[in-house]
């Protein structure tokens, strides 16, 4: 019964986190802020570049973590442009994590067979 429980609750969790990159297929040109807002929510940033409204979310992939995802759109006609997942930003972000938090212990293995 144990075993059922926990499998169903990783069932549901694993569910919960991909539900979360998939509504980026909800998005389309032209949207509204606020039609944005309603699928994803507030952005964690937001900023001016270029003329450009670029809002910043981070969103959880499966299996990976965390995702940088950029919205960007118009100033003038505030209409969301086009919006991408930054895998590089992701990476950088790893590598910094590993550097953080170096290994404690250096482990040897002797793989040679003792006669």
């Amino acid at each position: 019964m144990k075993n059922l429980i926990a499998g169903m609750i990783c069932f549901f969790l694993l569910i919960g986190c991909a539900t979360q990159v998939s509504t980026t297929n909800q998005l389309s040109p032209g949207m509204r802020p606020e039609q944005v807002k309603a699928v994803l929510g507030d952005p964690s940033q937001t900023q001016f570049i270029a003329n450009k409204w670029v809002w910043n979310y981070s969103l959880l992939e499966p299996w990976k973590g965390f995702i940088p995802y950029y919205l960007v759109f118009s100033k003038e006609n505030p209409t969301l442009e086009s919006w991408y997942a930054d895998q590089d930003e992701y990476y950088r972000q790893q590598e910094l994590w590993l550097k953080a938090f170096p290994p404690t212990q250096k482990q040897e293995i002797d793989l040679r067979r003792s006669k």
